[in-house]
């Protein structure tokens, strides 16, 4: 949900230095999420949600965190401690922090009864978990160390401390990561407008979410020494299937844009400009206040 982008060299951008497909990314992306919150909580929802947002979950946190890996700016690696969380705290605890303060409000004042400790922590979560992500990224980027070994050596920390996967810090961590080497390499640069690769992702997606569902795994592994050990694999080909879910969205946006880049297209790629503050409005009035007031809403049995 990264607001801020600099040139990069990809195709698609236009004059302010935008990649307006990457904007169109996020629009999408964010439109996912509402659909599966409203889905889960609409009548019947349950009922039909392993059509609908269970693979909507298989992969749609996972984009959102290859996008914001993808827009770590070097601009953002140079400044100093201070400023860097200066600036993160601004962009995104700021935004949490109100969101969690107008949720409590409202909670406190319409529900008879709320779980305050978890609505303060889980409340606004990816923002959370973005903003330590910057901070341990600017952190091990100053050791100058190579990037694959601090990829490795930072995702083996994570998944071993006790404690890692509150927020699924570690589980999203190697996405993160995806999208800065994505941005590094160039990919995006390579597989634009290349209909077999693009369909190569698809059909993999497709076919790796099918085993997915058909063996029954849980779009959530949480990961901790014991899972890493009895279900390794299981969290391998659960990364596998959100990774080609990414890529996906990601070259099949670029390819639209690439081949209608319309004008219609260009203002609808403006308002993915807008995801984190989308993010935070959806988690107040879907999640929150929606379900205390519209029909369409239905406890789980």
């Amino acid at each position: 949900m990264e607001q801020n982008t600099e040139r990069s060299g990809c195709n698609g951008m236009n004059g302010t230095g935008r990649i307006i497909y990457l904007d169109a990314v996020k629009l999408v992306t964010i439109y996912l999420v509402i659909l599966g919150h409203v889905t889960q909580l609409m009548v019947h929802g349950w009922a039909v949600g392993e059509h609908l947002w269970k693979p909507i979950y298989s992969f749609h946190m996972p984009l959102f965190m290859v996008v914001s890996g993808f827009f770590v700016s070097d601009r953002m690696l140079k400044l100093s401690f201070a400023n860097m969380l200066k600036a993160k705290a601004t962009q995104l605890l700021l935004p949490a922090l109100t969101c969690t303060f107008i949720c409590c409000i409202y909670l406190y004042f319409v529900r008879d009864t709320t779980n305050f400790r978890d609505e303060i922590i889980g409340n606004s979560w990816f923002l959370k978990t973005l903003f330590v992500y910057y901070v341990l990224f600017w952190l091990l980027k100053q050791t100058n160390l190579n990037d694959w070994l601090l990829f490795s050596l930072s995702s083996i920390f994570l998944f071993l401390i006790p404690q890692g996967s509150s927020l699924q810090v570690n589980l999203l961590w190697p996405y993160f990561w995806s999208g800065y080497f994505l941005k590094k390499y160039r990919v995006f640069e390579s597989i634009m407008g290349r209909w077999r690769i693009i369909v190569g992702f698809i059909l993999l997606y497709i076919v790796t979410y099918s085993i997915q569902w058909y063996s029954d795994i849980p779009n959530i592994i949480t990961i901790n020494p014991e899972s890493l050990h009895s279900q390794w694999h299981l969290i391998l080909f659960r990364y596998l299937v959100a990774f080609c879910g990414s890529m996906s969205i990601i070259s099949l946006v670029a390819l639209i844009y690439n081949k209608y880049n319309t004008q219609s297209l260009s203002v609808l790629s403006r308002f993915g400009k807008y995801t984190l503050g989308i993010y935070v409005l959806q988690t107040i009035l879907v999640i929150n206040i929606f379900p205390d007031t519209l029909a369409w809403y239905v406890e789980k049995e």
